[in-house]
């Protein structure tokens, strides 16, 4: 079985084009849930036209605690995370649980994404970073590459043991996540574009002073008990990493 979970906060002028991403998967989603993280635009206006989409509302507590959510109310085998202002091409689902059955001990796999505009016009080539090294060392050193969470299939089972994401990041969640996953499991890639992210004007990462803070922090939060010179040379690259990309 194979899961979408698409989390909305105030983004349903986009919502309908999310949800046509997953209907149109070369794969059939067995579910498709909408989690609506205390939107004030009627999300659900967009999800009733759908009868097979399941919608869960809950409090505004942040994009961690709504995939979680999804996370919680799915019983699929694979599953992928879609904000609801980007798009999923239609091969997504079936490369990534393709890669995932070829490599059984990896707990994700991830492709290639591009840019999209408010309208959905393409604005970018392909874009995909391969691994080059212990994925863990390469993420700490620069910064997260994996880019666009949609990208990414997950073993829900195996997402689930490792806890989920981390409800106290308000950003950069996503490479907490990766990094936390790298430390533990397997990540495998492949170079096919299955996702679009979308660039308009109240995307999060507009927020250049609080992304910096969070991704610092993420690195900080790898220092935390016993680590070799390796990790800490790994982390020095990254705090410059992001200091240079956000500044």
């Amino acid at each position: 079985m194979i899961a979408v979970v698409i989390t909305t906060y105030n983004h349903t002028r986009f919502l309908e084009e999310a949800i046509q991403s997953c209907l149109r998967q070369s794969k059939p989603m067995d579910e498709i849930i909408v989690v609506d993280d205390g939107s004030t635009d009627n999300p659900a206006s967009v999800v009733e036209r759908h009868p097979g989409v399941r919608l869960i509302r809950q409090d505004n507590c942040g994009l961690a605690a709504a995939r979680n959510t999804g996370l919680a109310a799915s019983r699929s085998d694979y599953i992928t995370f879609l904000d609801a202002d980007d798009r999923l091409l239609p091969n997504a689902i079936e490369t990534g649980v393709r890669m995932l059955v070829a490599h059984p001990d990896a707990v994700l796999a991830y492709g290639a994404h591009r840019f999209i505009n408010g309208s959905g016009a393409i604005e970018s080539d392909k874009h995909h970073v391969a691994l080059t090294e212990d994925p863990y060392l390469q993420l700490l050193r620069t910064g997260n590459f994996i880019a666009m969470h949609a990208t990414v299939v997950y073993r829900r089972e195996r997402l689930a043991a490792i806890g989920g994401f981390d409800v106290s990041m308000r950003s950069c969640e996503d490479y907490e996540l990766f990094l936390r996953i790298a430390r533990r499991g397997s990540i495998v890639t492949h170079d096919d574009l299955v996702a679009e992210y979308r660039i308009h004007g109240d995307n999060m990462s507009n927020n250049r002073s609080m992304m910096l803070a969070a991704a610092l922090s993420v690195l900080d939060k790898q220092l935390a008990g016993p680590v070799d010179d390796d990790v800490r040379l790994a982390v020095r690259d990254g705090r410059r990493f992001w200091k240079t990309y956000y500044t």
